[in-house]
């Protein structure tokens, strides 16, 4: 594949960069968006195997594997299935600087932000949808409706940030409080995404979902994620995390 495609790919990962007016406050609604970055971050590390398949209308079922690292906020990808994406690797520093290695080039490339709607790698989860993991320095919250086992969040963008979304839709779940269904809009207000997290498990007081599934409505494509495998607070060298170690 030719190095622009995967790069005009690859950047399509990044935030839409969307600048919005000020939301409401609500106490109740950011006490739960807290709770869920608590919840989100208890790990010190996390590194886990999955099996992506993703299927759109018409088209052949695509599978890719993928192996994910995650300190912090930076994370590293590296597919090892297909063929043609074997030793492909992304590296995300921050939501602002990323960076790609192609071997079939031999060389890191850094992405640029840009506003194009393309999925990540055919995915219907971007990088940004799968290494966001904190809501609330970006986003306010407004308490829409509570249960005895969950409560719904409508989210909005705080004054002066920029954001992938123009409002999300977030159903949490009072046992964990993790999310279990997130809904994303665009600018225009429109409903174009919906995630699902189910299948959580736990290993001391760190629970993750063993199935993320992304649909985006907007091409009717979906991508399901498996995890296979999961290692929770392990040492990972910070050098895991450099541009030196795409290349090995």
């Amino acid at each position: 594949m030719r190095l622009s495609h995967f790069v005009s790919i690859l950047g399509a990962t990044l935030a839409l960069s969307l600048t919005h007016a000020p939301a409401m406050a609500d106490d109740a609604g950011d006490k739960v968006l807290t709770q869920v970055d608590t919840a989100l971050n208890k790990a010190k590390s996390h590194y886990f195997e999955y099996e992506a398949t993703t299927q759109e209308a018409g088209k052949a079922e695509k599978k890719v594997g993928l192996n994910v690292w995650i300190k912090a906020e930076k994370r590293l990808t590296e597919f090892t299935a297909p063929a043609d994406l074997k030793g492909t690797k992304v590296l995300i520093l921050s939501p602002t600087e990323m960076y790609v290695y192609l071997p079939a080039f031999g060389k890191v490339r850094r992405i640029a932000s840009h506003t194009s709607d393309q999925s990540a790698f055919g995915m219907a989860f971007s990088q940004d949808d799968l290494a966001t993991q904190k809501y609330s320095s970006m986003y306010t919250a407004t308490v829409s409706s509570s249960t005895d086992k969950e409560q719904k969040v409508t989210l909005t963008p705080k004054a002066g940030q920029t954001t992938p979304y123009s409002k999300i839709e977030m159903t949490v779940g009072k046992d964990k409080n993790l999310p279990t269904e997130i809904k994303y809009y665009n600018s225009e207000g429109k409903h174009i995404k919906t995630e699902t997290r189910s299948g959580y498990s736990c290993e001391s007081d760190v629970c993750t979902p063993a199935t993320l599934k992304m649909v985006d409505h907007t091409k009717n494509l979906t991508t399901t994620m498996s995890r296979k495998k999961w290692k929770v607070n392990e040492s990972i060298n910070d050098d895991t995390f450099s541009k030196r170690n795409l290349e090995k």
